[in-house]
């Protein structure tokens, strides 16, 4: 798992190519799922994030399962690990900016 940062200045000027959230549990979801973020920006709300990821086919159907899928789709099902992981490598990043 890698987190790029690119800067939000580039990432605001090509919007189709980006998906962000400001999901919390999505964007660890993703992270751990191997998706690329490539910036952490701040939103309106003072206490809250957005998560920007790179759009490919793949990170839409994460994102339908993640939201519509059912409990006992497989591809929700990931390792306690990776998401501990992820989890740590995002918080580090929110506390760090």
């Amino acid at each position: 798992m890698r987190v790029y940062d690119k800067g939000m200045i580039e990432i605001k000027k090509d919007k189709n190519r980006y998906f962000r959230s400001s999901s919390f549990p999505l964007a660890v979801f993703l992270f751990s799922k191997g998706e690329q973020i490539v910036g952490i920006s701040p939103t309106e709300n003072p206490g809250k994030k957005e998560f920007a990821f790179i759009k490919t086919d793949r990170l839409e159907e994460l994102v339908e399962i993640f939201k519509f899928g059912e409990n006992d789709d497989p591809e929700l099902l990931v390792s306690i690990r990776l998401v501990e992981q992820a989890r740590r490598q995002l918080m580090d990043r929110l506390n760090d900016g």
